[in-house]
């Protein structure tokens, strides 16, 4: 008798447990598990703080961004990555103003090719432009400044043009136009990681967005472009020695 009624402990019935005593047999209601509580995803957020309406550069036909560093003759490879160079400069501050100091003496161990690639910038502009081509110089410069001044991609900017910088003073200077691609490219590259952060950022806002109970309206404001402007009065001399550090928060806080 004992034995069965161990036995039939061994088993629900029903969702029912069926316990035994010398009083007899008493049904228990073992209750449901809760439901599980579903927790609430967070909205996406913009990476290294950026506004959350900028625009970014399109990714062009060959599977790269479409930037002003794009499409460049050796001469001209080279005067962007000494204007790159010319930002970090003025614009960071840490590991003991090395990027100022380091652009400065580029500027003095360089001077005959980063001359030479003016020249012969200036007659490519020439060439294209005729009696427009100072106009469509400073623009392209304005543009090329800007794009090095944005703001959430500093802090992985500065620390290349470090790095950039220490290895453009190694070298000898028939040998400056020759790196220039790399540097060029190894300055680039934390805006470019930016822009493709930027892009998964705007994936997952959408898919966030359709994924809600209720639809989220578009968002009213208009696309905000981060940029530093730079007036053509402010743009630094190419064949002069720097401003001081802090100057570029000034010359920023500047209109047109």
């Amino acid at each position: 008798m004992l034995a069965s009624i161990r036995h039939l402990l061994l088993y629900p019935l029903g969702g029912m447990a069926l316990l035994s005593g010398c009083a007899g047999q008493r049904e228990v209601a073992v209750a449901p598990p809760p439901p599980a509580q579903l927790q609430p995803v967070p909205q996406p957020l913009p990476p290294l703080g950026a506004t959350a309406t900028m625009q970014i550069p399109p990714i062009g036909a060959d599977g790269q961004r479409v930037t002003p560093n794009r499409d460049l003759s050796g001469p001209a490879t080279l005067w962007h990555m000494r204007m790159a160079l010319n930002v970090a400069a003025l614009s960071c501050q840490g590991s003991g103003d090395a990027a100022r100091l380091q652009y400065n003496q580029m500027l003095v161990r360089h001077r005959t090719a980063l001359t030479r690639a003016n020249a012969q910038v200036e007659g490519e502009y020439k060439a294209q432009f005729g009696g427009a081509a100072i106009a469509q110089r400073e623009r392209l410069n304005t543009v090329v400044y800007n794009f090095f001044a944005l703001p959430p991609a500093q802090a992985g900017f500065c620390a290349e043009a470090v790095r950039v910088g220490a290895a453009v003073n190694s070298l000898p200077t028939d040998q400056l136009q020759a790196y220039a691609p790399a540097g060029l490219a190894a300055l680039e590259k934390p805006f470019t990681d930016f822009f493709d952060a930027y892009a998964r950022y705007q994936t997952d806002l959408a898919a966030w967005r359709s994924g809600r109970a209720l639809a989220m309206a578009p968002a009213s404001s208009a696309p905000v472009v981060l940029e530093a402007r730079l007036s053509r009065a402010d743009l630094i001399a190419d064949d002069g020695v720097i401003a001081p550090k802090g100057t570029l928060p000034r010359l920023l806080a500047r209109a047109d």
